[in-house]
């Protein structure tokens, strides 16, 4: 009991009800389970249903259990504790969220590495006070230690409370103009804030306007958001100022921004990153008149960098107080272009990050014998590291698609000699999403990257490429791991990949990363799973 008031003194008095005790044993997932009296819905705290707990089958760095909290949910705390009666407990862990069940994102205390402290003993409660809350449906907690004396045993509390969520979805020919009349009391503060969440790197989101005067834009270009300052309505491609905030913010997870006008200043925010921008003497931002979102049209169209519209979600948009989601459901003071819908589709995405030396993803082969046709995209801030390699049939020589000096390049050796050396490509370490692309047919062999805009390498190898039968994707398994019956046959001579991979494909097929994660389709070492684990530098 003195535990329990110790948590609920740290808890705020507003949102601190318990979220787990009450759900199914549905709710429940989890990597794997020991027994069926092991599983993931024992694994609520105090109950001694079961075995006591969850415990999966192996104790590893790749078990996991998850928690379905039925809609998007304000999680601010946290607490442990063992499997009852045993010495299974875990020691370290891990806080994963999302939105969806899949791209999870890692909760960081502060921007630190996140990694919380957990239970000494099997029956003990440990509470943890979130310095800054969650917001999501699934909730994964991830073990990195445990008893050396026992297993992983876990039971769990999660405590919260609804969280309030209006969202409007852009298709990308979409927008919401906000038409009212200016403040005439000029009052000094303004606020505007709103979350929004996108797949792709550019877009314009937000367009705010004086009848006569200056213009603030913000733009998504290249992952980060840009503000930008005018001097009037005129088409020109003069800025007066910009301010650039964020990086990679196209990764679907929600992301926070907020624009305060402050007197003379503008307070400008995006996630916990903030900037100031002076208002000159001579401009004035009191008498906001329209704002648009998702997107400018007519003339103000041009005069943006993305030269894009917004493609994604926004979530409680609030300029002063007031809802613009609720104004657009019910037609007030709002008016609408394109295709404009009040839910958020969640387009799934899978990723995997690539985070040590060991990291290497093995698949086995899967296209037409006569046809070579291998995709991926990948991010990464090294200029050097191994994508792809594979042996080809009837020992032709083996192949590499690394990076190099920030390129795509392709070698084929065989017995010391290089075949084939082609490159494609350049900058490619600027942490950016890419797609590079492997071809081969009668003859002819290329590598193309980023589609049309990014280049291409050709050449005419007088050999067949066809590979013989494992493709290692990142880097290749070390001493004592090889895998599926004796030699893996993969070699790396250049620098091991570092950064994420997505949407691989295999001849037509996309690779299901999920049935990698399950054991059940191809060998892995050291890889985070369902999420990329890139930051900012």
């Amino acid at each position: 009991m003195r535990v329990m008031r110790c948590l609920a003194r740290l808890q705020s008095k507003s949102c601190d009800g318990s979220l787990v005790s009450h759900l199914p044993p549905s709710a429940f997932r989890s990597s794997s389970q020991l027994s069926s009296s092991h599983g993931p819905g024992f694994a609520k705290l105090n109950r001694r249903d079961g075995a006591g707990g969850w415990s999966p089958l192996d104790s590893n760095k790749y078990q996991w259990l998850e928690i379905n909290l039925g809609e998007r949910t304000e999680i601010t705390a946290i607490a442990t504790q063992g499997r009852y009666g045993s010495s299974d407990w875990v020691t370290g862990y891990q806080l994963m969220f999302s939105d969806t069940g899949h791209n999870w994102r890692q909760y960081r205390q502060e921007d630190s590495i996140g990694v919380f402290s957990g239970n000494t003993n099997a029956d003990s409660v440990v509470p943890f006070k979130l310095h800054q809350p969650m917001f999501a449906r699934f909730l994964r907690v991830v073990p990195l230690d445990w008893n050396p004396n026992g297993r992983i045993g876990l039971r769990l509390e999660a405590y919260g409370c609804q969280y309030k969520s209006d969202v409007m979805e852009f298709d990308g020919s979409s927008s919401v103009l906000y038409r009212f009349s200016p403040n005439s009391s000029q009052a000094p503060k303004d606020k505007l804030s709103l979350k929004f969440k996108t797949l792709l790197n550019s877009g314009t989101l937000i367009r705010m306007e004086e009848t006569h005067g200056p213009s603030l834009t913000v733009e998504l270009v290249k992952g980060k958001l840009l503000f930008h300052l005018r001097k009037g309505k005129h088409p020109s491609p003069d800025f007066h100022a910009s301010v650039s905030l964020g990086s990679l913010l196209y990764d679907q997870h929600w992301h926070s921004v907020t624009i305060e006008r402050i007197s003379r200043h503008l307070n400008l925010t995006v996630d916990k990153s903030t900037q100031q921008l002076p208002i000159p003497g001579h401009l004035s931002l009191s008498d906001i008149s329209e704002i648009s979102f998702g997107g400018v049209s007519g003339p103000s169209a041009s005069r943006t960098l993305s030269e894009k519209n917004f493609v994604g979600c926004m979530e409680n948009v609030l300029y002063n107080d007031v809802n613009i989601v609720n104004l657009a459901k019910e037609g007030r003071l709002v008016s609408m272009t394109g295709a404009v819908s009040f839910t958020c589709s969640e387009p799934v995405d899978v990723p995997v990050t690539f985070s040590s030396p060991g990291s290497f993803l093995q698949l086995p082969l899967s296209m037409p014998s006569d046809e070579l046709s291998i995709s991926l995209e990948f991010r990464t801030w090294n200029k050097a590291g191994l994508l792809l390699t594979f042996d080809l049939q009837q020992r032709a020589g083996s192949t590499w698609l690394y990076l190099s000096d920030a390129r795509a390049r392709l070698q084929i050796h065989k017995a010391g000699r290089i075949l084939i050396d082609i490159t494609a490509g350049s900058g490619l370490n600027d942490g950016q999403w890419h797609m590079v692309h492997l071809s081969g047919r009668r003859g002819r062999l290329a590598i193309a990257v980023d589609g049309e805009d990014g280049g291409t390498a050709q050449a005419h190898p007088s050999f067949p490429v066809i590979p013989e039968n494992q493709l290692f994707f990142g880097g290749c398994p070390g001493e004592g791991k090889v895998s599926h019956g004796g030699d893996h046959g993969c070699r790396n001579p250049f620098s091991v990949f570092q950064g994420c991979m997505r949407l691989i494909h295999t001849g037509d097929e996309e690779v299901d990363l999920i049935k990698v994660q399950q054991m059940s389709l191809g060998n892995f070492s050291d890889l985070q799973m369902d999420i990329c684990g890139i930051i900012d530098r």
